[in-house]
Parts: structure tokens; C-alpha cells; sequence
């Protein structure tokens, strides 16, 4: 696997994208906030949506569309307006859209999707929309920086990537790009991650391989402990490479690169969550199960006291502790190590010599550091990653509308 130096969902043969700015938002701002990913021939497509019970129509629209035997062809795209709570109206408006979008791309009906992201509870500003959409097909290039940044909202930045593949039989390509700063928590959040390959592969296969990939690394970050209602994953697989990939060796190194993809991407949103200045790796070791392992993750990273903790450099390792515990996962309290990178703080859940705490709070001065609870309960381990909180995080949020 090799990594393809500014490339993103375009790196894939076959697949081209557009942005345009439709000032979806209303403040007369020339951001670009919609736009559209498309491939020359019809697709398999896998998705993972968030678990929050209140979901956004794109989402609902997207279910319906991969539920039916629908080819499908690429997605719309827009930021500024989640189109979240706005009942009927706002399925309806994913419909008006889809087809104005089937008809200027010349696709086939029920062929497009749709995706959002923004403000909750405001209807789509329809009329505008379909007028800035026509600009799309002349827009259309294998070039995918501007629709990476037609998806952002509170990012600073955009966050693409692409793997080159080699097998015996030749080569194919995994391309990605993701969105997410705030309400980034597990089972996902405020975020979309948009995928493309060119491999040839089942549909079956990819969902598969999209779930596993999803679980380490989209479902295993959290800025906020928040989940969002418009949470999404696509993955687009046209087959143009016309390297087969569904034998058992071959999905092993397209599951490998495509965990990597994801888990690099999924990084990418925690760095720059909002207001963050920290990025923290969680690992959580010797588990009773790798469940148990990851909720005792999250549970920490999650924790407001110990995410000021991390802005503040404080190594209260006290908790820590406190967190593994009301983690409620198998441990017992007389056996818990603790580290700070590879400085062993606590053994046996005591702390090792009051002397180590510069030492520990130097560590907590880097932009990132990793922290290890070793619970010497069993052999199962994760990770999972998290950012700090800061004062920018209350000043961002505080007005988000505004």
C-alpha cells in the first residue's frame, strides 16, 4: 500500500466531483457549500449512518435508495443545512433535489444520493439549491480539493487521502474525504466521510468491509461525547480498475488499506476538533474483551474532567482511575497500571512516586501523547482517540448559528 501524495475521492479511476457556492446559509458568503461526487458507470455503495434515533432526511432518502435495486451513480452534497427535523417537507426536498440532480448529470433516475450537514431544524433553501446545482456538470473534474471543502462547516481544514494498491493481478485505489470538528462522538457524529474505489467488488464484501473499518476508527474517536442526527459513511466501488478483489487474500489487503484510510481520516477530524489542542491516543490493554477494552476507552476520553485535564497539562491520574472504574468493564483496582507515553505513573493503582509528575506533565505539553491503562485482567486491547476541551470549544459553540 502506498500513499497517494493531495489526492482524495478523485484518485480512483472513473470518479469526478464539482463545488459550487449556493450560500445555503443565507449570510451572502461565497464559501463553497455544495457539491456533488459522481462516477462514470453505476456503483456498489455500502453506508454506516449514526445510531441517533432522530435522523436527518439525506439519511432516510439514502436507506430507501440502497434498500431498492437502484444503479447508483454518486451524491449531492451540502453544508450550511442539515435538513434534520424538517419532517415531510425535508424527504420531500431530498426528492426535488435528487431528480434536478439525475437530470443535469443526464443519470439515470433514483440514481443519485443525498448528504447534509449543518444547522438542525431549518427546511433546505430548495429553489436556490436547484439553481446552483446546474452549475455542477460543468464544474466536474478528477480534481477533489474544492468538493472536500464544500463539506466543511467549523473545520479548518480539509482532510482527504488515497491508497495505491498493488496485487499480483495489478493495481486499484482507495480514495477518501471526511468532514467533522464538533459532536464527534462514538457510533459517530457531526461528521460525513465520503469513499471511493476503483476495486472490484461484491456488495456484500464492501458492507462487510466498510463495518470493520467503520468500528476502529470513525466509532472509536469523540471530541464532544455528542452524536449528531446526519452521521455518515459512503463507500463507492466501481470495478474500473477491473482488479477482482473477492478471494480471501485479496480482501485482506483491501480491509487492511481501507481500516488504514479511515483510522487516518477519523484521526485527521479529532485534530481538528474544535478548539482542540491536544490529541490524545487512549489504549486501554490486557482487557477482559476487547468490548470491555474499548468502552473503558471511551469512557475516559469522553470525560469533561479529564479532557480539561489534558488542556490544562495536569496529570491527575486520580481520573483516570475514576473513569476506568465507572467504566464498570472487569478490573480490579489493586492491578491497574497507568502510563503517560512509556512513563509507568501507576502501578498496582497507586501512584509510583510523586517525584514523576513533571515528568508526566511535560508529556501532556506535546500536541499529542498517548495515554495506556493496563487493566491485567485478560489479553484484549483498543484504542481509541480524543482531543481536549478547551475555552475555543465554548466560544465556537456559542454561536454556532451566528
Amino acid at each position: 500500500m502506498n500513499i497517494i501524495k493531495n489526492a482524495g475521492v478523485c484518485a480512483p479511476l472513473g470518479f469526478s466531483s464539482a463545488a459550487t457556492a449556493a450560500d445555503i446559509k443565507g449570510n451572502g458568503s461565497d464559501k463553497l457549500d455544495y457539491g456533488v461526487l459522481v462516477s462514470m458507470v453505476p456503483c456498489e455503495v455500502a453506508a454506516v449512518f449514526t445510531k441517533n434515533n432522530v435522523k436527518a432526511a439525506p439519511l432516510i432518502f439514502a436507506k430507501e435508495r440502497l434498500t431498492s435495486e437502484n444503479k447508483i451513480f454518486g451524491i449531492l452534497v451540502n453544508s450550511g443545512n442539515a435538513n434534520a427535523c424538517t419532517g415531510k417537507e425535508g424527504l420531500k426536498n431530498c426528492r426535488i433535489l435528487a431528480e434536478e440532480g439525475e437530470k443535469v448529470l443526464k443519470l439515470d433516475s433514483n440514481s443519485l444520493l443525498i448528504s447534509s450537514t449543518g444547522v438542525i431544524g431549518e427546511q433546505l433553501p430548495v429553489n436556490k439549491m436547484k439553481k446552483h446545482l446546474r452549475e455542477l456538470p460543468e464544474l466536474l473534474t478528477g480534481y477533489d480539493e474544492e468538493f472536500a471543502k464544500c463539506i466543511l462547516t467549523t473545520d479548518t481544514r480539509t482532510k482527504r487521502l488515497a491508497v495505491l494498491v498493488e496485487t499480483e493481478n495489478g493495481a486499484y485505489v482507495i480514495g477518501g474525504v471526511a468532514k467533522g470538528s464538533g459532536m464527534i462522538a462514538p457510533d459517530m457524529a457531526t461528521m460525513l466521510s465520503f469513499i471511493t474505489t476503483d476495486a472490484m467488488i461484491s456488495e456484500e464484501n464492501l458492507k462487510n468491509c466498510l463495518n470493520s473499518a467503520v468500528d476502529e476508527s470513525f466509532n472509536s474517536i469523540t471530541v464532544d461525547g455528542d452524536m449528531s442526527t446526519n452521521d455518515s459513511v459512503f463507500i463507492f466501488a466501481n470495478g474500473l480498475s477491473g482488479i477482482n478483489i473477492n478471494t480471501e487474500k485479496h480482501l485482506r489487503e483491501f480491509q487492511e488499506s481501507l481500516n488504514y484510510l479511515c483510522r487516518e481520516l477519523a484521526k485527521e477530524i479529532v485534530k481538528d476538533g474544535e478548539g482542540a489542542t491536544k490529541f490524545v491516543t487512549i489504549r486501554v490493554k490486557n482487557a477482559f474483551s476487547k468490548d470491555e477494552a474499548k468502552r473503558c476507552g471511551m469512557k475516559i476520553a469522553n470525560s469533561p474532567l479529564v479532557k480539561t485535564m489534558f488542556f490544562g497539562e495536569d496529570p491527575n491520574w486520580g481520573r483516570l482511575m475514576a473513569c476506568t472504574g465507572a467504566s464498570l468493564v472487569t478490573m480490579h483496582e489493586d492491578k491497574v497500571d497507568i502510563y503517560f507515553n512509556n512513563l509507568k505513573y501507576v502501578e498496582n493503582g497507586i501512584l509510583i512516586d510523586k517525584q514523576l509528575e513533571k515528568e508526566a506533565a511535560e508529556i501532556m505539553s506535546e500536541e499529542s501523547f498517548t495515554i495506556t491503562v493496563d487493566l491485567n485482567t485478560g489479553n484484549a486491547e483498543a484504542e481509541v482517540y480524543t482531543s481536549d476541551l478547551s475555552y475555543d470549544y465554548v466560544k465556537i459553540n456559542a454561536d454556532y448559528r451566528t
